[in-house]
């Protein structure tokens, strides 16, 4: 033990209180009941150090899969578990490792996994398990070490595949060059903490695009989850935190398909509480994030670089062909499941590409999206059309975001209950905010808007909104000359425009009217806007008082 402790010292990787970020109430609560896991897992333990073990030489050049596999054992035969250290390194790995209840892993920086073979690396779930819920193989830490799977070399799909378990802690490790498949699979899981790892390089092979780093999902079936053959009872995840990780491409390999997110569904069924928080994730292919049918979600503090596009939240598909739609039976519910309490915050998103929007967060006709806030997040530079882009959603808010250089800044489509105040929006080449089709209770203030090349704010079809205090300045470019700074059309009803400030001060941009109204717009009023020296084209019937044009 003291040979062990003293190795131990010397050797584990560097890390302080400083590296946690504990703002939010929640992110620390959860840290919390994870770091409580993890003083527990492996107390009172038997300890090992691998590289004195029969079978394990660590140089690269003997098979230590036996050896290694031989050791995971012990967790079996232990009633309190194993802990094992990895020194420095290269452990040759020809087929996958299982791993017991338990079971503590901690490698130092140089340890290095390293994959020949074409199956995964480590795996907590056996083919023929019977483990239903949470009760599978749990209490399992992971720290350090290079899980290196040579994907430029050797299939074998997902790296580190964990179901059916509570109280998983990985921790500083890096996964390397998957192909094709995912860095990890954690399926019908709680308690789950992955804290500073690197996800780098994946082969996107077989048209599989949307693979992701890390993979949240359901025991659903055996396409779903091929590592077992029955009892699929779709438990899905809750309580996850991904934090100070980086995602991104290697010295062989590109990025992924996606860093984080899911990919299949059932009918009632959603993962729950997850945080993801102060990330970095460079070069995916589509999302960097994708929460597919997830309730509960905070997304804080992350960088999504260079990414096809930024981060998608939405419900699971639903209709006649479905699969994602049918319940634990496989009865066709030709429903999806209602998203809620959804927290996006303090990210910023740089030079997204045109995979989708940059942030597309969107409920549908069964159901709209209840209480997102998307607040304080910077995006610059978009290939997308639409830098946000928020649809059947009700009684949420998008408030401080900034928002430079993109085709459209911010588009509502059948939005119920929603403020979009105090945003920055500039440099945009179409609409600064648009709002299509169906928005009702729909609050547009204290926004600033400038170098617009089209309109500044567009409403069509809306009933019951209220745009005021917003500044607009440089509406219109040379070449759309017939640009608005408001524009309302087609059959707006009970429209209030309050308060609003315009300027044509800005070269090469030159608004046709601060506001037009179209003549189908009813109940309207235009009050206190300030438009001086632009003019504006008010429909008849609208009430008015005190504008300047």
């Amino acid at each position: 033990m003291g040979k062990y402790s003293d190795i131990l010292k010397r050797n584990k990787p560097d890390r302080t209180s400083a590296d946690d970020p504990g703002e939010a109430l929640l992110t620390a609560r959860l840290r919390e009941r994870l770091r409580t896991v993890e003083q527990k897992t492996g107390k009172d333990s038997r300890h090992y150090i691998a590289a004195s073990m029969p079978g394990i030489k660590g140089n690269g050049k003997h098979d230590d899969t036996s050896g290694i596999q031989s050791l995971l054992e012990e967790a079996k035969r232990t009633k309190n578990g194993i802990s094992l250290y990895f020194p420095a390194g290269v452990y040759k790995l020809t087929s996958t490792l299982m791993i017991h209840e338990g079971t503590r892993i901690e490698c130092h920086p140089k340890a290095i996994f390293n994959k020949v073979h074409h199956r995964g690396m480590l795996k907590n779930i056996e083919k023929n398990s019977s483990d239903t819920g949470y009760e599978g193989n749990g209490n399992i830490t992971i720290i350090g070490g290079i899980w290196d799977n040579n994907g430029h070399r050797y299939l074998g799909g997902t790296s580190f595949v964990f179901g059916h378990a509570k109280n998983l802690i990985f921790r500083d490790l890096t996964i390397k060059d998957v192909s094709p498949g995912h860095g990890m699979e954690i399926n019908s899981s709680m308690n789950v903490l992955i804290d500073g790892c690197k996800f780098i390089g994946m082969a996107p092979r077989k048209r599989k695009f949307y693979s992701e780093a890390i993979q949240l999902d359901l025991m659903k079936s055996s396409g779903v989850f091929p590592w077992k053959k029955s009892h699929f009872d779709h438990t899905p995840c809750q309580d996850v935190m991904i934090t100070n990780c980086y995602f991104g491409s290697s010295d062989r390999l590109g990025s992924w398909g996606r860093a984080i997110g899911s990919h299949s569904a059932t009918a009632d069924r959603w993962h729950k509480r997850i945080i993801i928080s102060n990330n970095i994730i460079t070069g995916t292919l589509q999302w960097g994030i994708r929460a597919y049918s997830w309730e509960d979600v905070t997304i804080t503090g992350n960088i999504f670089d260079g990414c096809g596009a930024g981060l998608s939240v939405d419900p699971n598909y639903y209709g006649d062909d479905e699969v994602d739609s049918e319940d634990i039976f496989g009865n066709q519910t030709n429903d999806s499941n209602q998203v809620k309490r959804v927290t996006i915050q303090g990210n910023h998103f740089i030079k997204s590409g045109a995979h989708g929007s940059v942030m597309s967060i969107t409920g549908d006709k069964r159901h709209d999206m209840l209480e997102v806030s998307v607040t304080g997040n910077t995006i610059e530079g978009s290939a997308s059309t639409n830098a946000i882009y928020l649809a059947h959603v009700t009684q949420s808010s998008l408030t401080d975001n900034i928002i430079v250089s993109a085709e459209k800044g911010i588009k509502l489509t059948a939005t119920t209950m929603v403020n979009v105040t105090g945003n920055i929006i500039r440099s945009i080449s179409s609409t600064g905010i648009e709002a299509f089709t169906g928005n009702r209770d729909l609050t547009i203030a204290n926004n600033a808007l400038s170098h617009v090349g089209g309109h500044g704010i567009w409403i069509t079809g809306n009933d019951t909104t209220t745009i005021s205090n917003n500044r607009l300045t440089g509406i219109g470019a040379d070449y759309a000359s017939e640009s608005q700074g408001i524009r309302v059309t087609s059959s707006c009803n009970r429209i209030s425009l309050v308060g609003n400030i315009f300027s044509n001060r800005e070269p090469g941009f030159q608004m046709a009217c601060a506001i037009y109204t179209a003549v189908c717009t009813t109940n309207a009023l235009a009050v206190g806007n300030n438009a001086a020296g632009i003019g504006l084209e008010l429909c008849d019937g609208m009430s008015t008082n005190g504008n300047i044009g």
